[in-house]
């Protein structure tokens, strides 16, 4: 099979550059498998991958332009692929990219606020399995930003600022079900751009969680939005 691969060195590149490779293909080779195939058999490919399972999120990229983890995403049948660096972020080299920005945002979402420090009561307190459910699926997020990627609003808004994205607000319905937070995750929300969400679904595509349903979160934050009259 031919491989198409995106090459790019800042360090001594002038522009980013393809190069094609030649790879055996074999039953369910992922793309994972082919980097490590031209990394070890033609030249050095800078690239970035850890549990092989979509647990750690760090080997998302773009095949034949749509993101996906090249951990476990096979190539089914011999044929000729692209494959690039995740789309909407600054290439460091090759496929390492940039995801700083918007994972400094994320990270102060996720601090949950309180006006005091949980006690033992509170945290061995039986909860509602129905609201456990919901958290523990949010939970598989590993932030590739595979959703990022492929959301239209996020890559097309002049002002990105106004829209934190899918993985953003992901992070936002964590919290919201979270019983011991205190902060208005329904307010941040909005504020982060909840309305900017088109609701196209590309998200749920995407995402290697098949737990998460991004779509029913953005449908219950705006329903507390709603019945707060933040919807206008």
């Amino acid at each position: 099979m031919n491989v198409k691969i995106y090459k790019f060195d800042p360090a001594i590149d002038a522009m980013p550059y393809y190069t094609t490779y030649n790879v055996p293909w074999k039953k369910n080779i992922t793309v994972l498998e082919i980097l490590v195939y031209v990394h070890e058999n033609h030249e050095a490919i800078a690239f970035d991958y850890s549990c092989r399972g979509r647990v750690c999120g760090r080997c998302a990229m773009m095949l034949d332009g749509e993101p996906m983890m090249a951990c476990y995403t096979p190539i089914k049948n011999d044929r000729d692929i692209v494959i690039e660096p995740l789309k909407g972020f600054p290439v460091i080299r090759d496929f390492i990219i940039d995801k700083s920005k918007i994972l400094e945002r994320i990270a102060k979402i996720e601090a949950r606020v309180r006006s005091k420090p949980l006690v033992q009561s509170d945290i061995t307190a039986v909860m509602d399995p129905a609201l456990a459910k919901k958290i523990g699926n949010l939970e598989w997020c590993c932030r590739c930003l595979s959703c990022v990627a492929a959301c239209p609003v996020i890559n097309e808004d002049k002002d990105p600022e106004k829209f934190i994205g899918p993985a953003g607000i992901i992070a936002l319905g964590l919290r919201y079900y979270d019983p011991f937070d205190e902060a208005d995750r329904v307010l941040e929300a909005v504020q982060n751009g909840l309305y900017a969400c088109i609701m196209c679904g590309n998200c749920n595509n995407v995402c290697p969680a098949a737990e998460i349903d991004h779509l029913e979160v953005y449908s219950e934050l705006r329903k507390e939005a709603q019945k707060k009259g933040l919807n206008t």
